[in-house]
């Protein structure tokens, strides 16, 4: 992919035939997207006079000077489109160097469009009220087409990684990558970390709109991919409205676009927050497509992309999302539903949730079998037993279907696989599996019982 900036004129006149020209290459070879260099060259950079020019497009930076070749400078003040578009180069230094993956669609056309706007303008805008922390992007039609977010270098990478898992576009999470961007605007003294984000037109957020104005099988995907990454922070804010093109019913008119994912893949079972939880519509069978789609995830090659691609993100974190996956895959070829899997994952009030009380038990089978009492490590537990009274699977699936009734006096702290060794953490994940045909068991039992719904997620 080669770039031309500002194809027409835009009151230059065109150069003389003896101005001097290059050759346009390609944009790899000048924007030099390598995120391993951290070299002055690696940024990408539009600063005259390094930026060559095309062989269809005016030297628009010299033009900015009076030269033989290009007349005059335009009267920028009464041209509203160069007065937007056009700037003089800053005095500040602004580059934009990508640090996360860019082998993904999307991905390098965006930084390239970022970084032409950093470096030409028009400036970053900060957001309002409880959008202070995000930068919006302007294109020449004064039109938003990027959000900019500073934050810490995981936070970053976990928006990154909501994209990068989000295989074939299947949740429709917009493109996210990590990078090192430089700004007098976001920054007067340095660069700074930040994920960015192409921008998605929406009528406003899911909290205007009553959830039976959804479609269906958007808000499964939106679950299953909370699921997969065991997301923490699934409100109505973080849930574009589109309005769908061409539709026919009124009552289901609007799609949903999840965004803001940089409190996924968390290093431990925190509790999550999944608005949908209640909604109708994840009490309703999964659709074939979607069966067959949680079939072809594969947790260990994910897990696998994730270190290569974006080395931020913590092997704890990882793990959750390994375990989240197999978790998801399992229940759904048990039968059960969105909404059932998602209370699974839940604590109520401070009791551990089921799958909390799962991974407690398939734990204590590791560390009985090699007894070691000093392998516990996967806990961050006080004051309870570890054994859980070596109740037996059967009982033990009772209680993670009724979590409230055999728990009442065990105070929930957080799980985590951090410290596990690479053996340990299969042997632990073989442990997990086989606890969890009953656990599935008395979970459909009971919502045959509460839910006449549920029936239909038997597929």
């Amino acid at each position: 992919m080669a770039l031309a900036l500002n194809q027409q004129n835009h009151g230059f006149k065109p150069p003389s035939g003896r101005s001097r020209h290059c050759r346009l290459s390609s944009l790899d070879q000048y924007f030099q997207l390598n995120k391993n260099s951290d070299t002055p060259s690696s940024r990408i950079s539009l600063k005259s006079p390094q930026f060559p020019k095309s062989l269809s497009t005016p030297c628009l930076l010299n033009c900015l000077k009076k030269s033989k070749s290009c007349g005059t400078i335009p009267n920028v003040k009464s041209n509203p489109n160069l007065n937007t578009w056009l700037k003089l180069p800053k005095k500040v230094s602004a580059c934009v160097k990508p640090i996360g993956s860019n082998k993904t669609v999307g991905i390098n056309e965006m930084v390239a469009e970022v970084a032409v706007t950093i470096t030409l303008g028009p400036d970053p805008i900060r957001g309002k009220g409880d959008f202070s922390n995000l930068f919006y992007l302007i294109n020449r039609e004064n039109k938003k087409f990027a959000i900019i977010k500073p934050t810490d270098s995981q936070a970053a990478a976990r928006e990154a990684a909501a994209y990068l898992l989000d295989h074939e576009g299947f949740a429709s999470v917009p493109p996210t990558t990590v990078i090192k961007i430089s700004h007098p605007v976001l920054d007067k003294t340095s660069a700074v970390t930040a994920s960015v984000q192409r921008f998605v037109p929406n009528i406003s957020d899911s909290s205007e709109m009553g959830p039976s104005m959804f479609v269906t099988e958007k808000v499964h995907r939106i679950g299953i991919l909370d699921i997969r990454l065991y997301n923490i922070d699934r409100h109505t804010g973080n849930m574009l409205v589109k309005r769908r093109p061409n539709t026919t019913n009124p009552m289901k008119s609007f799609d949903l676009v999840p965004i803001d994912h940089e409190l996924c893949l968390p290093e431990k079972l925190d509790v999550p927050y999944f608005e949908w939880l209640h909604w109708p519509c994840a009490l309703i069978n999964f659709s074939t497509f979607k069966v067959n789609y949680i079939d072809s995830l594969d947790p260990f090659k994910d897990a696998e992309m994730l270190r290569s691609e974006l080395p931020e993100i913590t092997e704890a974190s990882i793990r959750i999302m390994v375990l989240c996956t197999i978790f998801l895959k399992k229940s759904v070829s048990a039968g059960l539903c969105l909404a059932d899997i998602g209370k699974m994952m839940t604590p109520v009030n401070d009791t551990p949730s089921a799958l909390e009380v799962l991974c407690r038990r398939a734990a204590g089978m590791v560390f009985t079998e090699k007894f070691n009492d000093q392998a516990f490590t996967i806990l961050d537990w006080e004051d309870c037993e570890l054994e859980m009274d070596n109740r037996d699977a059967a009982k033990l699936s009772k209680c993670v279907s009724f979590p409230n009734r055999g728990y009442e006096s065990v105070s929930r702290k957080m799980v985590t696989f951090k410290m596990l060794s690479e053996k340990e953490w299969m042997r632990f994940l073989e442990k997990f599996e086989e606890l969890l045909p009953l656990a599935f068991e008395a979970r459909n039992s009971v919502s045959l019982e509460k839910n006449p719904l549920a029936r239909s997620c038997k597929f």
